[in-house]
């Protein structure tokens, strides 16, 4: 458990991170868990941020899919059924995690923060949600002086997804096409306008 003297500073790293960060390169690994910790899926893949408001989702495991944001619009493209579904950004982010991660939601506006401990240089802090309206009223982030290192978020079935990151690249440029999305040709497409 942290001391007194380190009261604050997985806060302060939190912050420095949303602040500073422009761009954000990394290896994830997302572990879906039932209410009883029965493993239900593991996915690996890359994650690519640039703010404002772009991110890239890179699925490799167990089947390849692709998230891109491009500031407007959601892309998920699901390569096996050969199917995309688009949406408004602002729909699908609206008060989430993510829109925090994309400095599109302030962190003291959205969240209520607590610090739980931290081990190994990482503070676990304890994010809840200000609003009832959201699919995860608190989730539990882990940062250290490096930036972000996992997202874990229980939603309303008492599920829980952790998302731990690594290689981590911070305010590295970033090409602007990781964020565009074409659809393939021959791809059903559903949403959009």
């Amino acid at each position: 458990m942290a001391g007194d003297a380190q009261t604050g500073q997985g806060q302060k790293y939190l912050d420095h991170f949303l602040m500073q960060s422009k761009t954000m390169s990394a290896d994830f690994v997302q572990t879906l868990r039932s209410d009883d910790n029965e493993v239900l899926q593991e996915s690996k893949g890359h994650f690519y941020l640039s703010r404002p408001g772009r991110f890239r989702w890179n699925y490799d495991q167990p089947y390849e899919q692709q998230i891109v944001s491009d500031g407007e619009n959601v892309w998920v493209y699901d390569v096996d059924l050969q199917q995309v579904t688009v949406q408004k950004q602002a729909a699908s982010v609206k008060n989430t995690p993510m829109a925090l991660m994309q400095g599109k939601l302030k962190l003291e506006q959205a969240y209520d923060v607590s610090e739980l401990d931290h081990r190994n240089g990482v503070y676990r802090l304890k994010l809840s949600s200000k609003v009832d309206d959201v699919d995860f009223a608190e989730l539990v982030v882990g940062v250290d002086k490096q930036g972000l290192r996992f997202m874990q978020l229980r939603d309303q079935f008492e599920q829980t997804t952790d998302i731990v990151f690594g290689d981590l690249e911070l305010n590295k440029t970033l090409s602007d096409d990781l964020f565009e999305f074409t659809p393939p040709e021959g791809v059903d497409v559903f949403g959009g306008s």
